[in-house]
């Protein structure tokens, strides 16, 4: 039986020996971010190489007089590209990837990407959740499975793909009573899946994949949108998605609730109030010598009409890089922002980019290269493309690479990258004219970094799971 948490959330603050005490409710609620006039500063550009076509004026921007001269590109080269509708989700598996096609436009497509030249789409998956699976579709490499929940039906489908990944095979389609889909994501181990978007949260037990469960389900002040959770259980970033005062990143504890605790609720740690964003999209825990930071997104700015331009607030969406040492009180100590979202450029790119939802130039989804000292961010970055940032520095985050492919007012480039390290690569969608299954490879010498440790420190299941011919113990340990 599912059981429904109480109104308020049990504030829990942890500690580095894992017990908890309640802080004072003010300690919850102070800001974290300062948005004075002249804080709004660009990450610097990438220096290209010779032969590149790099985009003609401000970074991230394609004008409309420059929309038929894309693509541009800068330190990524084009491999392949496999016209097709896809939108908002992607992840892989193997040498396999898996992408939604669109609001019910054919299901979910399978791609054989053995040969990067070459990719070939296997087959579709037309399930109840996979018709619209949103930005809802991911993969666990220990379970060795694919979910997708529905932003329309309640549905949750469980694929194995532990045979061949290019024929996934259906444990389950079922309908949630509570739940609802739109975005989702495993733990870690692969037993529990959080289905989010849409009001409310619901953690649901798929140890038994062939009978999913719902867990607990809790009503936050507005819709959560993505998240993750920590390798061992204990604890997720959610984010909730709202107009300004209430667009967050929740820090939650949901030990209990991985551990199958009776009683079990989500519990508040933090919330950092994320101000000029709107609609925080996701975020990620990595670490840099073992000192914890958080990533995080947002895919929509507050004000994109100009209208707090002289408030020093952005234009469009930006990721962010937050110290995380002491977990009750995040602290902002970088932002990877483009030229496109100063405030001074508000009114010279306004109406630009992407024309849905009034996206423009806002980041979506990122994708570290791993979550143990990270080097490489890569993101879709809707009317400026495939972005990849260099955060080997967390506090001086740089731009490294791009491959725009231009926009011709629809979405872009908007679903979550897969980054093949082993193979150099980056697997990307990206809808419109010219959209489609992208794969583009780092030029010599751009990427991986040297002097860079080709192996994560410490296992890392997100970098096992990206480059599955990699021999580094630390990703063989965990597929």
């Amino acid at each position: 039986m599912k059981k429904r948490a109480s109104a308020a959330l049990t504030i829990a603050l942890l500690t580095a020996c894992g017990t908890s005490a309640p802080p004072s409710s003010s300690s919850l609620a102070a800001p974290v971010d300062v948005f004075a006039p002249g804080k709004r500063v660009s990450v610097p550009k990438a220096t290209c190489q010779p032969g590149d076509k790099p985009e003609p004026g401000l970074q991230g921007r394609v004008a409309t007089a420059d929309v038929a001269s894309a693509p541009f590109n800068c330190n990524l080269t084009l491999v392949s590209l496999t016209p097709d509708s896809a939108v908002d989700s992607l992840d892989s598996f193997n040498d396999c990837a898996y992408y939604g096609k669109g609001l019910f436009a054919g299901g979910a497509q399978v791609m054989d990407v053995s040969n990067s030249a070459v990719p070939v789409p296997t087959g579709a998956m037309a399930t109840p959740a996979m018709v619209d699976p949103w930005e809802s579709l991911r993969v666990n490499v220990k379970r060795k499975m694919l979910a997708g929940d529905s932003n329309t039906n309640q549905y949750l489908d469980l694929y194995d793909i532990s045979g061949d990944c290019r024929v996934p095979v259906l444990i389950s389609s079922t309908q949630m009573t509570t739940a609802n889909g739109h975005e989702g994501w495993f733990s870690p181990d692969g037993n529990t899946y959080f289905m989010s978007g849409r009001v409310p949260l619901t953690a649901v037990d798929i140890s038994d994949a062939a009978v999913p469960k719902e867990i607990v389900s809790h009503a936050f002040d507005a819709s959560t949108h993505g998240g993750s959770t920590t390798e061992d259980g204990a604890m997720s970033f959610v984010c909730q998605q709202a107009s300004f005062p209430n667009d967050k990143l929740l820090i939650l504890d949901t030990r209990d609730i991985t551990a199958r605790k009776p009683g079990a609720e989500f519990k508040l740690i933090a919330e950092i109030p994320l101000m000029d964003n709107q609609w925080c999209q996701g975020a990620y825990r990595v670490t840099y010598k073992g000192h914890p930071y958080l990533i995080q997104y947002g895919e929509r700015a507050t004000a994109n009409d100009c209208s707090m331009s002289d408030a020093g607030w952005a234009t469009f969406g930006y990721p962010r890089i937050y110290d995380f040492a002491d977990p009750a009180h995040p602290q902002l100590v970088s932002t990877m922002m483009l030229e496109t979202a100063l405030p001074e450029n508000c009114q010279t790119v306004k109406g630009e980019g992407s024309q849905v939802s009034g996206f423009g130039y806002s980041v979506h989804h990122c994708t570290p290269d791993r979550l143990y000292d990270p080097t490489i961010l890569a993101c879709s970055w809707f009317g400026s493309g495939l972005r990849v940032m260099d955060i080997r520095d967390p506090l001086h985050p740089k731009e490294l690479a791009y491959y725009n492919p231009g926009t011709d007012t629809s979405t872009g480039t908007v679903a979550r990258p897969v980054v093949r390290a082993e193979k150099g690569e980056i697997w990307f969608t990206s809808t419109g004219a010219g959209g489609g299954f992208f794969v583009v490879k780092f030029e010599p010498g751009v990427w991986p970094f040297p002097g860079s440790a080709p192996c994560p420190e410490a296992n890392d299941y997100f970098f096992a799971q990206q480059n599955p011919g990699s021999t580094c113990a630390t990703a063989v340990g965990v597929r």
